[in-house]
């Protein structure tokens, strides 16, 4: 309710202060929990070696690995900035998409950090997949043992999908990061089941195997369940459904363990409290603002959006037919389905082969030994979040839906291999070499493919965001006529952009990059008339017919022709100095 003019950074200070003084209240009760086994010296070692590697596959060259800054990726960076500059914007709001502006104003401070560039922008992605990496490792230490905690935390860290996204300034990223610290703290607190009497038949096991142990169920990690949870709210809307996981992981524990509810009850209150604590800014905003919570989501829901309706009309298919093919291509994205969308389209499943292959395996195992609560909790993951990021939205499988799926999947593909090495390479492999031989393979598949053969291609963010760069590339490199060489310097000219209906002077790429630069769209078919000089004239390969109109009203100008590597025609630049 408060005016645009006003400046949130006070609030924004106490908002954080709130949350820091929740999670240090927790603290000393947190630190005397039993902890997940200590790590060896070696495994120390070998864990900063493997969050190096994650690191540098994700930041090195961020400026040019994807080439193309897509439209989205642009619009984000640019909010970010005029989120921080004073008076600072509002960060407990929606803006784009309906998009919480938080997570806007965390890439801007990343610029601030890192510098306005496109690397700048995306250096924060790269962090936090690299600290996914890292909660993948404690979760999967935490549920199966050392060896599936160092095989799943290796599947995220070589795997080129969650390279992709961590190399994006888009706020997806914190799915996996979101999922995987908040179910930690969430066994955490609840434990392995405790050994089942004669009479109980759901076979309270430890996580990783049939040897029956007795956890005392904490509190504390339960309000920081909540904290974690309640900040993914601000991030992509993947990230909101943690909080229904975790509302289906207690039922789950309630239907199996009659004395859940009264050993627990308190540390529901602190995950609930700790919950409000973080998200109470953006609940303000959406009493204010109700349609902005779900408008989203009904967007792209089969059901809300009018989808199903639709396509049941138009292909005169039953909506059960049209139902099961929704499962199957999203069932399907990790062996055969291909993303539909510019977000990514490697024109392959998300997953190499070798670990599609264990996936199935790791899947069938999983479901062998269903009443093991690691088990459990796990399918509980992968299918719910499955359903709700895919099969129930449109045009499945969307990669940027379905990225809190990737950690579950490293913890399949472990037991996978614990399959194959129990059963078939215990008398030729020890253990360490079949993990070690695994992921080599599994890293040079990936690796080769992401760097090698998908970043060449140029795919990411459409032809629109491909010409856009090319063209704000261009005119960072060569800012003269239309502005001082200087990174401040003034801007006597003009850029005059012949691009719609097909490329906008307003699209995200041009909006960030060339956020200097005065321009304006040119309307199809039609040449200015009176132009501010000196002018810059860029026309997309689809209204190139109007080159010769505008040589013939600017003769004397200068031609440039931006090409792809493979020669196609990206966009004409016409420069006039009067």
């Amino acid at each position: 309710q408060r005016s645009q003019a006003y400046d949130y950074a006070g609030l924004f200070v106490l908002w954080a202060v709130a949350i820091a003084a929740f999670v240090l209240s927790l603290a000393p009760s947190l630190l005397e929990q039993p902890q997940t086994a200590r790590l060896l010296r070696g495994e120390r070692w070998g864990l900063i070696v493997l969050l190096v590697v994650a690191g540098l596959v994700r930041g090195l060259f961020l400026g040019r690995v994807p080439v193309n800054l897509g439209g989205d990726e642009g619009t984000q960076l640019a909010l970010g900035l005029d989120l921080l500059t004073p008076p600072m914007g509002n960060p407990f709001a929606t803006g784009w998409f309906s998009v919480p502006t938080l997570s806007f104003t965390l890439y801007g401070i990343s610029m601030r950090i890192f510098g306005t560039t496109m690397a700048g922008g995306r250096a924060l992605s790269a962090i936090v997949g690299t600290l996914t990496v890292f909660t993948t490792f404690l979760l999967g230490r935490a549920v199966g043992g050392r060896r599936i905690g160092w095989i799943a935390a290796g599947v995220v860290a070589v795997s080129a999908y969650h390279i992709h996204y961590s190399r994006l300034a888009s706020n997806q990223i914190f799915d996996p990061l979101v999922g995987t610290l908040t179910l930690w703290l969430v066994w955490r607190a609840i434990g392995p089941l405790r050994k089942a009497g004669p009479s109980q038949t759901m076979g309270r096991l430890h996580p990783s195997g049939p040897q029956a142990v007795g956890v005392a169920p904490g509190t504390a990690a339960w309000g920081v369940a909540g904290i974690v949870a309640g900040l993914g709210w601000y991030a992509y809307f993947g990230a909101r459904w943690v909080v229904f996981l975790v509302a289906l992981v207690v039922l789950w524990r309630l239907w199996i363990e009659p004395t859940f509810l009264r050993e627990h009850w308190k540390g529901l209150l602190l995950f609930a409290a700790g919950w409000l604590v973080a998200v109470l800014p953006l609940l303000g905003w959406y009493s204010v603002n109700p349609s902005a919570a779900s408008e989203r989501y009904s967007a792209v829901s089969i059901f809300a959006s009018g989808w199903l309706a639709r396509e049941t009309e138009i292909t005169g298919r039953s909506a059960l037919q049209l139902l099961l093919q929704q499962a199957w291509r999203s069932a399907t994205a990790f062996h055969s389905a291909v993303d539909p969308t510019f977000w990514y389209r490697p024109d392959q499943p998300l997953v190499d082969f070798l670990t599609g292959g264990l996936l199935l395996l790791g899947l069938v195992e999983a479901l062998r030994r269903i009443r093991w609560p690691s088990r459990s909790l796990v399918l509980l993951w992968f299918w719910s979040t499955l359903a709700m990021a895919w099969i129930l939205t449109e045009n499945p499988p969307s990669s940027q839906r379905g990225l809190l799926l990737v950690p579950a999947v490293g913890l399949f593909v472990s037991w996978g291999i614990e399959h194959v090495g129990s059963r078939f390479l215990r008398q030729t492999l020890s253990p360490a070499h079949l993990v070690a031989a695994f992921l080599l393979a599994v890293g040079l598949l990936n690796l080769v493919f992401y760097f090698g053969v998908y970043t060449p291609r140029r795919v990411y963010g459409n032809p629109t965001a491909e010409s856009a760069t090319a063209f704000a590339r261009y005119t960072l490199a060569n800012p003269a006529p239309v502005c001082d060489p200087a990174p401040d310097g003034p801007c006597p000219g003009r850029i005059y952009f012949a691009g719609p209906p097909w490329l906008y002077w307003e699209f995200g790429t041009l909006s960030f990059m060339l956020r200097r630069f005065p321009g304006e769209n040119v309307a199809p078919g039609t040449v200015p008339e009176a132009v501010q000089v000196p002018a810059r004239f860029a026309l997309v390969p689809v209204r190139l017919d109007e080159l010769a109109d505008l040589r013939s009203r600017f003769p004397g100008g200068t031609e440039t022709r931006l090409t792809a590597p493979d020669g196609r025609l990206l966009m004409v630049v016409y420069d006039w100095v009067g």
